[in-house]
């Protein structure tokens, strides 16, 4: 039998028809769950794993606020940096947040070209809901309200106390951070890996944001303004939620976090054409969203 040209491409388009149909029956694939994280889409995964994970080496997230007009924050800046060095790199977790307020202020105010504002909205709403304290520069130790303390947010003076407190603690989840960046384009996609070693039914969240060091900003420092100043650990972008964003990314999927539940959450994000990738550091902490209370924090520089 002879088929003419048309028969048999048609033909042929029927038994490919056939042969994709059949292999996509056969080989059907159950694809990942996917969670809106604000405005952009990301391959979230869950599972339960067996044996549970061991702990990890606690690290500490220390929150400072800050501002370019006030004349002690550079005292909380030495402190800080103090801190960090008396630890391996990564023990610390160290966020500067620059509130609005009269001590974020622009040390120069414009016209100046010297005037840069590193005040952002973010440090704003996180300034309120740790509990303004009413000083700067102020600061939380894995967001622990101390018993020696009336706010999460406490003078600087006790920052190395409690930071050490802290280090020595068990932490009830193990959390990795991992990240691809396409230089290109500047497209960052951050992948958090938790481990739950122990159950918890408390609400657990999850923060990520990115830092930028080396910035030079005009800051008032005691009784002059050191016009070259030089600022580090400036949050940059927060890609999650100003509060965090829930680990349990699907509310109908019964999602419960006991021992050996394993979470992998994925954010894109966009770095800004002003901000210096090779000094940028990428900070996750997972934290409990009732008390406020940090279980475990990474950080990694984007460029090394």
């Amino acid at each position: 039998m002879e088929f003419s040209p048309v028969r048999m491409n048609n033909l042929v388009s029927a038994l490919g028809l056939v042969i994709v149909v059949l292999f996509f029956t056969a080989c059907k694939e159950v694809g990942p769950q996917i969670n809106l994280h604000g405005a952009a889409s990301a391959s979230d995964s869950t599972y339960v794993e067996s044996p549970v994970a061991t702990p990890q080496q606690k690290n500490a997230v220390i929150e400072e606020f800050t501002g370019t007009s006030c004349p002690n924050c550079p005292q909380g800046h030495t402190i800080l940096a103090g801190i960090q060095a008396a630890y391996p790199v990564g023990q610390i977790v160290p966020v500067a947040f620059h509130p609005r307020n009269n001590l974020g202020a622009p040390a120069i105010p414009s016209p100046s070209s010297l005037s840069i504002d590193l005040e952002d909205q973010v440090s704003t709403n996180l300034w309120g809901y740790l509990g303004d304290p009413g000083f700067e520069p102020a600061g939380d130790i894995d967001r622990i309200l101390y018993t020696s303390q009336t706010s999460i947010l406490i003078d600087r003076s006790y920052w190395q106390t409690y930071a050490a407190q802290e280090l020595a603690v068990v932490p009830p989840l193990s959390l990795f951070l991992t990240f691809s960046y396409d230089s290109s384009n500047r497209q960052l996609n951050v992948i958090t890996t938790i481990h739950f070693i122990d159950s918890i039914s408390d609400p657990t969240y999850i923060t990520i944001l990115l830092t930028e060091d080396s910035i030079t900003a005009p800051q008032v420092n005691g009784p002059v303004i050191d016009t070259y100043y030089v600022h580090n650990n400036v949050m940059r972008t927060i890609l999650t939620g100003t509060e965090g964003d829930n680990v349990v990314y699907n509310p109908n999927a019964n999602i419960t976090l006991q021992a050996g539940r394993v979470i992998r959450l994925v954010y894109p994000t966009m770095l800004n054409a002003s901000w210096n990738p090779h000094h940028m550091h990428i900070a996750a902490y997972v934290h409990d969203n009732t008390v406020s209370k940090i279980y475990q924090g990474q950080i990694m520089p984007l460029i090394n």
